[in-house]
């Protein structure tokens, strides 16, 4: 149940309508509105929901409930039950097993049914799991659905209502949850009936409606106690406890006629009832709290014994809602202390972070510089190589073309685009220059973008377009030379002819005249 937020307990039982309005408290569920018990004058039950819708919508609206969640009442003539047993079995395959024997437990298809059921006690007896199982028509569960929410409310749970009256009594009454194996009636007029609970402990052996005239009201809920107590583990002189309404039956024990049931009525439920379910600063609901006592009951129920829901109904032991809310305390500390420390640690790791940064933060300045003028000079450089490469590669061309152009030829104009070459002007015979610019494959696409015709001084006029090709690139190594080829060659020039010797001195000269 939500701190925060109010739930409704709604019970169709009858000819009348009950609504009590709770929220959760520290100490348990306290009443926080007036409880609603309104008259129902339909004789037909469709009549009696649209009356019913009309109530509650008004009830929701006042209060300002709309969107709450509603924890329904279903009547006991709406219940079917029965007891059965079971060898141990876990819990799932208890469900499931349960749901086998619905054809064989009730009169009524399956596939058309809801069902909750509870364990009679926790103990085997016998080697058996003794099973009280309620179901409930889909059909019905889903008109009470609508009705709820045309009304503005949300269909939360549906408690049968046995199990909202055991959970109820020791709410209202005061007094401790008996223990599982105590016995106790419930008896309550419906304003048309009378409806009867056998409870074991909270769990309910019997519950059933017949209807009578308000004076024969006490005899037949009676009546139906007897019936219900009929296999029940009544220990010899126990009394059962009674709950009914003020004035059906004398104070303290009593007999019915011959039967060997003893009963021991609890005059003060009224008034403790009526406490509880007027509430601080509340009007009180009135003598009998007894209309109220299932839509209370369904409400602080919620959905231990769910109709809508698929897990196993029971009611949770007191070391188990200990030891939970133990856990659920140990959480919200852990949740609360957890991140704080997280915190705190990252605000550490972030100083830590910004001194190591602003240490660091001259060395950035210095590296993004350094970055920025490698970047320029990269560029630079790389515009020189492009300069220098397409200069290079042009004056290649232009070498070329001077090399085949023929003599006498005139260039009037000439354009280089890449490597595509326009060529336009005079030459003595113009039909020489195709095949000198295609005879070694250093031009190609080769074609006269106009018809060749001759000029008044006898000179061709020509338009030749056509594609630069680039050699291929050089041999890497050169091969080494072989030793003959290194060797100094002899040379073929014939000998230079020796000078003839001087003629030798006539004789007698330079001699003694």
């Amino acid at each position: 149940m939500n701190l925060f937020r109010s739930v409704l307990g709604i019970d169709f039982s009858g000819e009348r309508i009950a609504i009590v309005a709770l929220r959760a408290a520290p100490g348990g569920p306290s009443v926080v509105l007036p409880p609603l018990a309104r008259a129902l004058r339909g004789e037909r039950e469709a009549a009696r929901f649209e009356e019913a819708e009309s109530v509650l919508g008004e009830f929701v609206a006042r209060h300002g409930l709309v969107g709450a969640d509603a924890f329904l009442a279903v009547p006991a003539g709406r219940v079917h039950m029965a007891r059965a047993a079971f060898p141990p079995l876990r819990e799932k395959d208890l469900r499931d097993a349960v749901g086998l024997e619905l054809d064989r437990l009730f009169p009524v298809p399956s596939a058309t049914l809801r069902y909750v059921y509870r364990k009679v006690s926790e103990t085997p007896e016998g080697g058996k799991i003794a099973l009280v199982v309620a179901a409930v028509s889909r059909e019905y569960l889903d008109l009470c659905g609508q009705v709820l929410s045309r009304a503005g409310l949300s269909l939360a749970a549906a408690v049968p209502a046995g199990w909202a009256a055991g959970a109820a009594i020791p709410r209202l009454s005061g007094k401790r949850p008996p223990g599982p194996g105590a016995l106790s009636v419930s008896l309550r007029w419906l304003g048309d009936s009378v409806e009867c609970a056998v409870l074991s402990g909270r769990v309910p052996l019997f519950c059933a409606s017949r209807p009578c005239a308000p004076e024969n009201a006490p005899a037949e809920g009676v009546s139906l106690a007897l019936s219900g107590l009929t296999d029940a583990p009544l220990g010899p002189g126990e009394p059962v406890d009674l709950y009914a309404p003020s004035g059906w039956f004398p104070e303290g024990d009593f007999r019915s006629g011959a039967d060997a049931v003893s009963f021991r009525v609890h005059e003060d439920f009224s008034s403790s009832a009526s406490a509880v379910l007027s509430g601080p600063g509340l009007a009180a609901p009135g003598a009998d709290p007894f209309p109220f006592l299932c839509a209370f009951g369904a409400a602080t129920e919620g959905g231990g014994t769910d109709l809508l829901s698929a897990r196993r109904s029971g009611a949770m032991s007191r070391a188990a809602r200990t030891a939970i809310g133990v856990s659920a305390a140990a959480a919200i500390a852990l949740g609360v202390a957890w991140p704080a420390a997280v915190a705190w640690k990252a605000k550490a790791d972030l100083r830590n972070l910004d001194a190591r940064v602003a240490a660091l933060r001259p060395y950035a300045v210095r590296h993004e510089k350094s970055l920025a003028d490698l970047d320029q000079a990269q560029a630079k450089i790389a515009v020189l190589r492009g300069e220098v490469s397409a200069s290079g590669e042009g004056l290649r061309i232009l070498r070329e073309l001077t090399d085949r152009l023929p003599n006498g030829t005139w260039l009037s104009s000439l354009r280089v685009e890449g490597r595509k070459v326009d060529l336009e002007g005079f030459s003595p015979s113009a039909s020489e220059i195709f095949p000198a610019l295609t005879r070694d494959g250093r031009f190609r696409s080769v074609d006269f973008g106009a018809p060749i015709t001759r000029q008044k001084d006898n000179l061709e006029r020509f338009k030749i377009r056509g594609e630069y090709v680039p050699p291929p690139p050089a041999a890497a190594s050169v091969p080494k030379a072989s030793p003959a080829a290194s060797a100094p060659k002899a040379s073929s020039a014939p000998a230079a002819p020796k000078a003839p010797p001087a003629p030798a001195a006539p004789k007698g000269a330079g001699g003694n005249r």
